[in-house]
């Protein structure tokens, strides 16, 4: 069950990326790539860290974890 929760993460975190990457280089917003690039992942990975540190901390998830 963990493995298809963490496959089931990391698609979704791919999905969210591509989405991510799509909108600020395939709209006619886009004129500095290179910015892009660099606030892509502030962007992305800084709310995933913090949702899935508030997710880990909940003493449900723990004891779920705890029992796989």
């Amino acid at each position: 069950m963990t493995k298809l929760a963490h496959v089931i993460l990391c698609q979704l975190v791919a999905a969210i990326w591509i989405a991510a990457i799509w909108v600020l280089y395939c709209t006619p917003a886009c004129t500095h790539p290179i910015e892009h690039l660099i606030a892509a992942p502030i962007a992305v990975l800084i709310p995933a860290a913090v949702v899935t540190c508030r997710i880990c901390s909940d003493p449900r998830v723990m004891r779920w974890l705890e029992q796989k």
